[in-house]
């Protein structure tokens, strides 16, 4: 499995490669007033209107120095994730990823497995299920109104 790794909070995460549309560095994002509070803004990509979405802010963690943007696809939807830095891409072994024990499943539904890798774990992180449904279509509907 090829995982696109990141620093987040001093934590390693990883987002598979298949995920990733591009990384981009740190660019102007338009706050949107009324919307969800992971959601700090949307960004002119190439022409393309995207929302951009604090993992930071899903996760609990303090506000942090947001140096990339990883744009992913989710369920059809490109999303700007913020995040410290990208670190790499890496090569995982199917051996060494295996599921997250369940009581982490309880805190964040987005986080299924773990990678050992270079002797340390990445938390992967299934783009798909980052947020509900219903966060979704939110996020779907405000990149809709604004382009």
């Amino acid at each position: 499995m090829q995982l696109l790794t990141f620093l987040l909070n001093g934590v390693k995460f990883g987002i598979p490669v298949n995920d990733v549309e591009s990384i981009e560095t740190r660019m102007n994002v338009v706050n949107i007033p009324n919307s969800l509070p992971q959601v700090h803004g949307i960004m002119n990509l190439h022409g393309e209107v995207i929302a951009v979405y604090s993992l930071a802010e899903q996760f609990h963690y303090p506000e942090q120095e947001i140096n990339n943007i990883i744009v992913a696809s989710m369920n059809g939807t490109k999303i700007g994730l913020e995040v410290g830095n990208v670190d790499e891409i890496i090569d995982v072994p199917d051996e060494k990823v295996i599921s997250m024990p369940v009581i982490m499943k309880a805190v964040e539904n987005c986080f299924d497995e773990v990678a050992s890798y270079a002797k340390e774990l990445i938390v992967l992180i299934e783009v798909s299920k980052l947020m509900p449904e219903a966060e979704q279509q939110a996020i779907q509907k405000l990149v809709e109104q604004q382009s």
